[in-house]
């Protein structure tokens, strides 16, 4: 499955602005994932993103316009 360009390229221009961070880019489940520090941090796959977050944001999170907890 392919993933959106433009997408990635968003995800790609917002974490890069943390100087801080370890970035790196690789083809997991079926789209492109993004890991900071080693770990799994956001996957655009096809037109959706995938994001990692703390635990204890659950409720708050979600409470937002598109979150699934699988």
């Amino acid at each position: 499955m392919a993933y959106d360009i433009q997408l990635a390229s968003r995800v790609r221009v917002y974490i890069t602005q943390f100087p801080n961070l370890k970035i790196e880019e690789k083809s997991m489940f079926g789209g492109l994932a993004f890991l900071v520090n080693g770990k799994m941090c956001v996957n655009v796959s096809g037109y959706n993103l995938m994001c990692r977050f703390a635990p204890a944001k659950t409720d708050e999170l979600s409470k937002r316009r598109g979150f699934c907890k699988w």
